[in-house]
């Protein structure tokens, strides 16, 4: 190529050329963010509506089923889910990938806006919020713990000094405080209520009217004042006038109890076994988790020293932790690489001067691929950083390529700058065809949408990005450090392995000989081997991604409905005894409330450890099965990727299961179906969403005799509420803090006949003369799947079976038993693999398809593509075979050591075909030139394999954190280009003959 001979006559030029890209390489490096894993974000809305005193099924019919008849016609809605609970409803609005949030947002306060006419006017406007995390984890977890405050001053406390601190932190979203809060408990008396003839909702409207600040105008025109009437203490409150009268005013120390305590009726938090309070810390989305770690635990140690000796706060769990480890993990896998592709190009060298020209070429397209993610607006992650140790071994493939031919030429006797010029043209026109080959592989990516084309283009932008760099290295810099560097003859050390090299090509030459003639023979062998290619890949297990060690591990229970929160103590107190022997964990996070209870043990690191969290949780779930009336998950944090991790459940497989009938059919349906599941043995724990355990009340109300009353219905409902539950509308400031204010009876009633109204004419009468209280088993939570009522089925499997034989067991003997008109619809991990296997292979064959295309382009005809494509499934049922013996998975990564795979095995032959279609073009016969070309590109090509091989060998061989995703992509690359390249070696050359030993070579092509 004439290209070549251009930069190395006009050294300048090439030198500046490849400076730029190292010094604005270095520049991008410095403005890329830094993130686990790229920008997955599912665009997610929620709209939180509050219906007060209303029941689950009220909120359904009368909240829930209007707003999602609005909402679902919005443009680029994926799915729309909905929870229905006594006083609110909660809707999460969840996008495709790539809707700009704005115009979601937008779309969804028209709709909402549409839809607020058919609601009841009791209803409270709708709250529409941007969801930004998904779990309920916390980012960073601060213990703060007290020798001298009660858990309400502790809690204030947090809320007053250090909440705002943390939430200041540039990268920090939100900051939370997970404790007991201050309340004012207010507890009424029916029977003084009675005697001084007043009502409930008096109080109520009594206390309201008590919160109201109002502008009083400026001071003197200049000073502007407010009036408030804020209580401020239990003195304040209990001289609240409730009924004014001259001659005998009633004030609420009159009727009630009032005390300031803290609130430990909704949410109990407990550290290490004892009460206590969390800082729960979540960073934003685009934010650089490492760095806000960082700034967080620099904010505490400032913190620290301003904090009363009795008051003591500590990090108990740092998601960064994990990150931070496996970027460190990955960066000592790139220096691994380097060091060993530096020696395999060496031991074939044996000169120094020789070794530096390839390793030149790993900076210069490592810097050159960080151009191309910041042009794509893409970031520095563990798949970029993933692609970073592959092109370690790829990117030296051309120039060692290039230096390999004009090293020969040397040998022969050539000038170092003829070399230099001869080589470079020879070697010019299979650099160019293997760089886009190669770069070809990944270009599929760019058309697949959803999680999997978020997270690897970015993967492939980096990989693609590094290769193009390399290529231009090898024709413009690499040649020219040939010319300059390299002597005029060459005086290698070691001469015994060039004898080696020698000996082991005459052997191949032999061997060739006699596969050549034998190639029918070796080609059936070949297609055999495709068929048990073919077989590996439909009987290797599959998953998404593979088990990662996070270091997290967990125990939830659901709550029962006739417990209470103290009755759930007690049994979460058993549970954290049975967590006492895990000896990996050093703290240990307990939080319970209505939605159930969950332990949270954050692991030591991976070395300090000797188990798995994988072999801690296999230890825990017997133990738990040995405690009676408790059916708990357990579960390890095994995933980070958005939309595959369903730890908060303890889920491994989610099952949403629709129907159009009521929710008492779909619960009968589902524990049946949950019955058969427990009988087949295939699955260790079942649960499911949906009970209709919890005791409800049905009052039917004579609105007759409560008019002629002169009463309300609201006057009842509000009664009733405060008297069996509590009224927790109402809210008070503590030093600008805001907290809940607790209205309730000091005792429970048994009917509703010891419950009195007070009527406009003074006269007392018993709730129980106008209406009829009938009890009812109902559901807490009435849960939609795309506006159908539904419920969730969680499902863990053995370690042993993979997740697709588990999926397709449950699917099948959910449509067995279920009615047919049920909808089933895969949640969390078994939708993202679902949604994974069908793309894969869709991948696979698109890159085939490209790089088929682009070979055609560059070769000028159809055949040579197909004979150097034959070896490509011949390596991957290699890179299959050590994946199945190695008891490893078919997932996300492993299919995308395939795909490189497919790109890395086709540039050998390319060299092969490339040089055989040269050699034919000069006179020379179809056989002559195969075997010409396999032992002239011999040392090349086991060069670069030993290059490519050893370094992903940092992958296959590492351990700790994350390495369960880099192992996959390790087994496939290094035992399918071992086992390709004997392949290419050996059938490739013929298949070159049967197809083209009567074909005519161009000698212009």
């Amino acid at each position: 190529m004439k290209i070549t001979s251009y930069f190395i006559k006009h050294p300048v030029v090439t030198i500046i050329l490849n400076a730029l890209v190292v010094i604005v390489g270095l520049l991008c490096i410095q403005s890329l963010s830094l993130r686990e894993y790229p920008d997955i974000t599912f665009p997610t809305i929620s709209v939180s509506t509050s219906y007060p005193n209303a029941s689950p099924d009220l909120v359904e019919t009368a909240v829930t089923n209007i707003l999602e008849d609005s909402l679902s016609g919005i443009e680029g809605l994926d799915t729309i889910t909905s929870q229905s609970q006594s006083g609110s409803s909660e809707i999460t609005l969840t996008f495709r990938i790539g809707t700009p949030m704005d115009r979601a947002l937008s779309a969804t306060q028209d709709a909402v806006g549409l839809a607020k006419s058919f609601l009841p006017t009791e209803v409270k406007s709708p709250r529409i919020e941007r969801q930004r995390q998904n779990t309920g984890l916390p980012f960073i977890g601060i213990a703060v713990e007290s020798s001298t405050m009660d858990f309400a001053e502790l809690t204030h406390f947090a809320n007053l000094r250090l909440k705002n601190e943390f939430r200041s932190v540039p990268g920090v979203s939100s900051v939370r405080v997970w404790g007991q809060p201050y309340t004012y408990n207010i507890s009424l008396d029916p029977k003084k209520l009675y005697a001084f003839g007043i009502n409930v909702d008096e109080v109520i409207s009594a206390l309201e009217k008590s919160r109201v600040s109002l502008p009083a105008g400026n001071y003197q025109n200049k000073i502007p004042s407010t009036l408030n009437s804020e209580l401020r203490s239990v003195e304040d409150y209990e001289n609240l006038l409730i009924k004014p009268d001259r001659k005998h005013p009633v004030f609420l120390k009159s009727l009630a109890d009032v005390k300031l305590e803290s609130d430990n009726s909704q949410v109990r938090v407990r550290v290490n076994g004892h009460a206590g309070i969390v800082l729960s810390v979540n960073r934003a989305n685009d934010a650089n988790p490492i760095e806000v770690s960082r700034q967080v635990r620099t904010t505490l140690q400032s913190v620290q020293q301003s904090l009363p000796s009795s008051v003591h706060a500590n990090i108990i769990l740092d998601q960064s932790q994990f990150i931070n480890a496996s970027l460190k993990n990955i960066q000592s896998a790139i220096l691994e690489a380097v060091l060993l592709v530096l020696i395999i190009v060496f031991l074939f060298l044996r000169n120094w001067r020789a070794t530096i020209i390839p390793l030149v070429t790993i900076p210069i397209s490592l810097l050159g691929a960080m151009i191309f993610l910041k042009l794509f607006g893409f970031s520095i992650n563990l798949m970029t950083l993933l692609a970073m140790v592959l092109a370690i071994g790829l990117v030296v493939d051309d120039a060692i390529i290039v230096l390999e031919n004009i090293w020969r030429h040397i040998e022969r006797g050539e000038t170092a700058i003829n070399a230099a010029l001869l080589g470079a043209k020879e070697i010019g026109f299979a650099i160019v065809a293997m760089t886009f080959t190669l770069a070809s592989v990944y270009m599929p990516f760019a058309f697949i949408d959803g999680m999997l084309g978020q997270l690897f283009v970015e993967f492939a932008v980096a990989l693609a990005g590094s290769v193009f760099v390399s290529g231009m290295v090898a024709l413009t810099l690499s040649p020219l450090m040939c010319a300059t560097f390299l002597g005029s003859h060459a005086n290698p050390r070691w001469p015994q392995i060039d004898i080696l090299l020698s000996r082991l090509t005459e052997r191949y030459n032999r061997l060739l000989e006699w596969v050549i003639s034998k190639r029918w023979f070796a080609v059936l062998a070949s297609l055999a081997t495709i068929s048990i290619c073919i077989l590996l890949y439909l009987n290797t297990p599959s998953e998404t991604a593979p088990k990662e060690d996070r270091g997290l591990i967990g125990v939830y229970t659901p709550p029962l409905s006739s417990e209470s929160l103290d009755d759930l103590d007690r049994k979460v107190s058993q549970f954290e005894k049975t967590t006492n022997s895990i000896r990996e964990s050093d703290y240990k996070l307990t939080f319970m409330g209505d939605w159930g209870a969950s332990i949270v043990l954050p692991l030591k690191p991976h070395a300090e450890r000797k188990r798995s969290a994988e072999e801690i949780v296999g230890h825990l779930r017997p133990e738990f099965k040995n405690i009676p009336s408790v059916d708990p998950s357990v579960w390890s944090w095994n995933s980070g990727l958005p939309g595959i991790d369903d730890a908060g459940q303890g889920a491994e497989l989610s099952l949403v299961i629709s129907a159009p009938d009521s929710f008492r059919d779909l619960f009968d349906h589902v524990e049946k179906l949950k019955a058969v599941l427990d009988s087949s043995k295939a699955f260790e724990s079942i649960s499911y969403d949906l009970r209709l355990d919890t005791m409800g009340y049905s009052i039917e109300l004579d609105n007759n005799t409560l008019g002629k009353l002169g009463l309300s219905p609201g006057q009842v409902a509000k009664t009733i509420e405060v008297f069996f539950s509590a009224d927790k509308s109402l809210s008070f400031q503590k030093d600008s803090v805001l907290y809940n204010l607790t209205v309730k009876g000091n005792n429970n009633p048994w009917t509703l006949n010891e419950l009195y109204l007070t009527t406009p004419e003074g006269k007392r009468v018993s709730l129980g003369a106008f209406t009829t209280m009938k009890s009812k088993s109902q559901p807490s939570t009435l849960e939609h799947y795309k506006q159908m009522r539904s419920t969730t089925l969680h499902v863990q499997f053995p370690a042993k079976t993979s997740i697709d034989k588990a999926m397709a067991q449950l699917w099948k003997l959910s449509k067995d038993e279920l009615p047919s008109q049920y909808k089933l619809t895969w949640s969390g991990a078994a939708k993202a693999y679902t949604e994974s296997s069908h793309t894969m292979l869709f991948l696979l064959l698109l890159a085939l398809m490209f790089i088929y295309a682009i070979l055609s382009i560059q070769f000028e005809n159809f055949i040579d593509p197909l004979i150097i494509l034959f070896t490509v499934p011949l390596a991957c049922s290699g890179a299959l075979a050590a994946t199945y013996f190695s008891g490893q998975s078919l997932n996300v990564y492993s299919q995308v050591g395939l795909i490189t795979l497919i790109g890395l095995i086709s540039k050998h032959g390319i060299l092969i075909v490339e040089f055989a279609n040269q050699l034919r073009a000069k006179g020379l016969t179809a056989s002559e030139a195969v075997k010409e070309a396999c032992t002239l590109r011999l040392r090349p090509i086991l060069m670069t394999t030993g290059a490519m091989i050893f370094g992903a060998i940092p992958l296959l061989l590492s351990h700790d954190a994350g390495a369960e995703s880099r192992h996959a992509i390790g087994t496939v690359l290094v035992s399918g280009l071992a086992i390709g390249t004997l392949f290419t070696l050996f059938v490739l050359p013929g298949v070159y003959l049967l197809i083209n030993s009567r074909r005519l070579i161009n000698p212009q092509a």
